[in-house]
């Protein structure tokens, strides 16, 4: 029995087929079944609406650029646009690395009162945790990003990264079984400081 994802991702590589052939109506349809989940995933890695909506318009025109280069044996049409949307978020949060160091950061919290002190606070634990997610192999990495920061379903995860849903299930009981571990090892206590 086909699981859903799976007849999705045939009809995706069938719209890009004909796509690749010129038939601009499967375009059309291959963009408005990828477009919500690609805005998604974008949404979640670059700083702004224009940002995004630049990576996803980027994103897209790649995808039509490498229609007759696409291979369903290689992935799913969606997991070649949400890696090529990885690829140029990447490349755009690399080219605006925020300028700020710490000291900035607490004089403008100290300037700021309680509430940005609340922040910097915040940001910490956000940091530390940052520190612990850059410790993990890019894999690990990977699926805490598309099951938490992206909102992608267990099924969708394994058609991204071409795995089974049961494996998928179990590297992510490890992957988040190592972010706690780091975490303990930080000695970061998330519920600490919130109001």
């Amino acid at each position: 029995m086909r699981r859903p994802f799976e007849a999705h991702a045939a009809h995706h590589h069938r719209l890009a087929r004909r796509a690749g052939g010129g038939d601009q109506g499967a375009f059309v349809a291959l963009y408005r079944a990828l477009y919500p989940p690609v805005a998604r995933y974008v949404a979640c890695r670059v700083a702004s609406a224009a940002d995004a909506e630049d990576v996803v318009a980027r994103t897209f025109h790649r995808l039509l650029e490498s229609l007759a280069a696409l291979d369903p044996a290689r992935g799913t049409v969606l997991a070649w646009c949400l890696g090529t949307a990885r690829n140029l978020a990447a490349d755009l949060g690399r080219a605006r690395r925020p300028g700020r160091d710490g000291a900035d950061a607490l004089e403008a919290a100290l300037e700021g009162g309680p509430d940005a002190l609340r922040r910097l606070e915040a940001d910490e634990r956000l940091q530390a945790l940052a520190r612990v997610l850059d410790g993990l192999p890019a894999g690990t990495r990977e699926l805490i990003e598309l099951r938490f920061g992206d909102g992608l379903s267990h099924a969708e995860i394994a058609a991204h990264v071409g795995a089974s849903e049961a494996a998928v299930r179990k590297r992510l009981s490890r992957a988040l079984e190592a972010l706690r571990h780091g975490l303990a090892a930080l000695d970061v206590h998330p519920e600490e400081g919130t109001p």
